[in-house]
């Protein structure tokens, strides 16, 4: 079952008013080093004003070498996720400024406690793939913010992390704690734990904060990532195509930059686009636009055979209430119809400024169900049931029969959180409506679920690298 929102004609002709965009109009490159890349590479580059124009054949060129598929792992080796073809895995909204606290349910201020909590809780989930950095960690030290708020990552799941870093010198810090954790640098190239989140500035440029981390992240050998948030009508082109074709110039260039950094680097090319509601200057994530751009970026990808990053479960509400499950629900349906290999934001409420635990309890049941509808319906001998209708016959039931025994399991998809159950049986329960539920649920993880922790020697020399950074140099 698959969502195309593209003809292959259209296609084809997005790829080609990118590939004008690049030569015609350009980029801006804040970075030196990534000038001198390009321009060694045959670009035409305007050193005074950080412009550079791309020609096709290198765009196609690094293209080319872009490795098709990443397979990122968990801590122990366990866990293998295969971004490629049309395979898709959720990760956790990130570095939010506000969180609805599991306890009050209290819009807060990010801190750490919360990002550690967060992990936890997608170690437990197991339609939630990928960690990251819940939220913003305002209670702690600028100055070693990112290290603390992957710290808090790292101890408190085994699952593979999206991470994202303030500045180059963080993005190699955050690194080295993977390597502890894997068991050396080689070992993390071969398994990585981890991707490195960079961001374009829309329209059209790319800073020397994020290109210098770009680079520095490949030139260590671990999966990068380049994701635009264009918004139409504001940052971009008003029309739902022109943002496409601005989306992928931004993200090409990160890829661009990548290939050029290191042959066959592996890259994941993304967007986050969307539009601005133009009555109250919102980016919505909510709006079905959100996932049209999304979808049809997916496809793009898939035509270049690289890894995808898009978007999904995500709302522009302001609580865990029906809008918000509305809104999550169709962009996390249209992202994995249309083969996103990883379904960020998941979580987000209020258009990416609160994060809600409850909505990521709520999106993992969300992701089974679908996935169930995905995965259609299997025809062969065994589930046409010939031979079964057959013995049961007219007036009789399947209830004790060895078949139903045998494939209920796989064929019926069974709730953990939606209620199915008789009026009378919910009433005596509580009368607890979804978000009950997974209010319940969430602190019961909280509670009592408990990651593999890290070894104690491996988690004091991650805070022995942040004690290191925030120690002020003797000179």
């Amino acid at each position: 079952m698959k969502l195309n929102v593209l003809s292959k004609d259209e296609v084809e002709r997005l790829h080609l008013a990118i590939l004008q965009v690049f030569e015609k109009t350009g980029v801006k490159v804040y970075s030196r080093r990534a000038l001198e890349m390009l321009k060694n590479a045959g670009a035409e580059v305007e050193e005074k004003t950080f412009r550079v124009k791309i020609p096709s054949y290198l765009v196609e060129e690094c293209i080319k070498n872009t490795p098709k598929y990443i397979h990122l792992y968990s801590r122990d080796s366990k866990l293998q996720l295969k971004l490629e073809r049309d395979n898709f895995y959720t990760v956790l909204g990130s570095t939010v400024v506000n969180v609805i606290d599991p306890e009050t349910f209290k819009r807060v201020k990010g801190r750490k406690e919360y990002i550690a909590k967060a992990a936890k809780v997608v170690d437990a989930l197991p339609n939630i793939h990928i960690a990251a950095q819940f939220c913003l960690a305002l209670d702690c030290s600028p100055e070693v913010q990112e290290l603390h708020e992957l710290e808090a990552v790292f101890t408190n799941t085994v699952k593979p992390v999206m991470a994202i870093a303030y500045s180059p010198q963080g993005a190699k810090k955050i690194i080295e704690m993977a390597a502890i954790i894997k068991g050396g640098i080689e070992k993390l190239r071969k398994e990585p734990l981890l991707f490195m989140y960079t961001e374009p500035t829309s329209p059209l440029e790319y800073s020397e904060k994020a290109l210098d981390t770009l680079i520095e992240t490949v030139k260590l050998g671990i999966p990068v990532l380049s994701a635009p948030c264009v918004q139409a009508g504001a940052t971009g082109p008003v029309s739902l195509a022109g943002t496409l074709v601005q989306s992928f110039v931004e993200s090409l260039t990160g890829l661009i930059l990548a290939q050029l950094t290191k042959k066959g680097a592996p890259t994941i090319i993304g967007e986050v686009s969307t539009v601005m509601d133009m009555r109250t200057g919102v980016m919505s994530y909510g709006a079905p636009e959100f996932s049209i751009i999304n979808a049809a970026s997916s496809q793009l990808a898939h035509y270049y055979g690289i890894p995808f990053f898009g978007t999904g479960g995500c709302s522009d509400s302001k609580l865990p209430d029906e809008q918000a499950v509305a809104e999550a629900a169709t962009s996390l349906f249209a992202a994995m119809l249309s083969g996103t290999n990883l379904i960020h934001d998941v979580g987000y409420l209020e258009g990416a400024m609160t994060g809600s635990l409850e909505m990521v309890v709520i999106i993992d049941e969300l992701f089974s169900m679908m996935s169930r509808i995905i995965k259609g319906i299997k025809i062969d001998e065994e589930t046409l049931a010939l031979n079964v209708i057959n013995d049961v016959g007219p007036g009789g039931h399947y209830l004790a029969h060895k078949h139903t025994l045998k494939l209920f399991s796989e064929e019926h998809w069974l709730p953990s959180l939606i209620d199915r159950r008789r009026y009378e049986f919910w009433k005596v329960d509580g009368e607890k409506d979804m978000v009950t539920r997974a209010r319940e649920k969430l602190q019961k993880i909280l509670r009592e679920h408990e990651p593999e922790p890290l070894p104690k020697e491996i988690k004091q020399e991650l805070v022995n690298i942040i004690v290191k950074r925030n120690r002020p140099e003797v000179k």
